[in-house]
């Protein structure tokens, strides 16, 4: 089957788990599961009431998420070939990430080891922006630049008023990865 002829044929539809080989459905569960991540880690800054408020829209997002990508019925074009660079993207994506996020906690230093949350937002949010062109998922696009601008907030909130704020816009990061994913699966 040619390019051509893929882009023609009709989805097939099914649910996330009847497809559980499919790019699109396993590696939403390591972004759902880094999403989760971000919520349980960083809950515990939090005041006990809201700690479990945040728990609690991490279950539900998680949820609407679970729902989303693995239950619910859904099309399933043909997914389009990535390029040959498409894996060499991911590495060094991966690799920025981690160096970035080095380099985020040595400029902060031990005083500021709070608000590295808000470093590593940041760094995972930019991470993700070379993946959409690489394996033509917008919904790349938008968690980087979501993710990023968030991880921005949090480290001038975190380091100008109080690190709380980035704990919070972590835990924000979490059930918003949640929620996009879960969305960008119609």
């Amino acid at each position: 089957m040619t390019t051509a002829d893929a882009a023609h044929a009709q989805p097939v539809v099914a649910r996330g788990v009847e497809r559980a080989f499919d790019p699109r459905v396993w590696g939403s569960a390591i972004g759902a599961a880094g999403g989760c991540v971000f919520v349980l880690a960083n809950r515990g800054a939090l005041a006990a009431s809201v700690s479990v408020l945040a728990l609690v829209a991490c279950v539900v997002a998680a949820g609407f998420y679970a729902w989303r990508v693995w239950w619910r019925r859904r099309p399933f074009a043909e997914p389009e070939p990535v390029g040959r660079w498409a894996g060499l993207v991911y590495l060094a994506s991966v690799v920025g990430m981690l160096v970035l996020i080095r380099l985020g906690r040595l400029a902060l230093g031990d005083d500021h080891e709070d608000v590295v949350p808000g470093v590593i937002v940041l760094a995972v949010g930019l991470h993700f922006l070379p993946f959409a062109r690489a394996f033509h998922t917008p919904l790349f696009r938008r968690l980087g630049l979501v993710m990023a601008a968030l991880g921005v907030v949090s480290l001038v909130l975190g380091l100008a008023w109080t690190p709380v704020a980035t704990a919070a816009a972590a835990v924000l990061t979490g059930v918003t990865m949640l929620v996009l994913i879960g969305l960008a699966a119609g």
